[in-house]
């Protein structure tokens, strides 16, 4: 029953950004509810990062370069997944992408890490996977919805009282791209 509520909720991490063609009141809804949850886990992580896509072009010349932000949180905190195994290991969010002239609101729909330890140094793995929508005004694919899917690693390298800065390199594959692209930067893990 209850990874079945965490197939439900993942699922509904897609929800908002189905209609957000139409109107942009549902993806504000989406951060909305975000954000409560983000209140209620008392947790937050934000990730800053270039992205790098060697196959991409645009009008004949290679856009390779962009940029993007993440915003996310556990999802063990609700009270009906603090006993699944599953959502001890998942996380949900929300990121804002600019890659080949085109700003897309990403939703992270399903997101599951594990910790493992090498050369004695600790690491997150994680794999992820999400909606990726352009916004209203940008790029020749607004309103297509594309999948995004990926994986990547993760190391704390400065812990602090409330959290630790820490850096994640990752390879994603998008449905409106050619190719892969990689991603890699800063990341601040927040608990208040």
């Amino acid at each position: 029953m209850k990874t079945n509520l965490l197939l439900i909720l993942s699922l509904l991490a897609f929800a908002p950004l189905v209609h957000a063609a139409d109107t942009n009141s549902e993806l504000k809804s989406a951060v909305i509810s975000f954000e409560q949850l983000t209140a209620s886990n008392r947790n937050l992580t934000i990730a800053a990062y270039p992205m790098y896509a060697p196959d991409i072009v645009v009008n004949g010349k290679k856009d390779t370069f962009g940029m993007g932000i993440a915003l996310l949180t556990p999802i063990a905190a609700l009270p009906e997944l603090q006993d699944n195994t599953l959502a001890k290991h998942s996380f949900v969010g929300l990121r804002f992408d600019y890659l080949a002239h085109q700003a897309f609101a990403s939703t992270v729909g399903v997101g599951v890490r594990g910790d493992m330890q090498l050369w004695g140094h600790n690491f997150t793995g994680f794999a992820t996977g999400g909606a990726n929508l352009p916004f209203a005004g940008f790029g020749v694919k607004n309103g297509d919805i594309g999948a995004m899917v990926g994986g990547g690693a993760y190391t704390d390298l400065w812990r602090f009282t409330h959290g630790a800065l820490g850096i994640q390199v990752s390879v994603e594959r998008w449905t409106q791209f050619p190719g892969v692209v990689g991603l890699g930067g800063p990341v601040l893990n927040i608990s208040f």
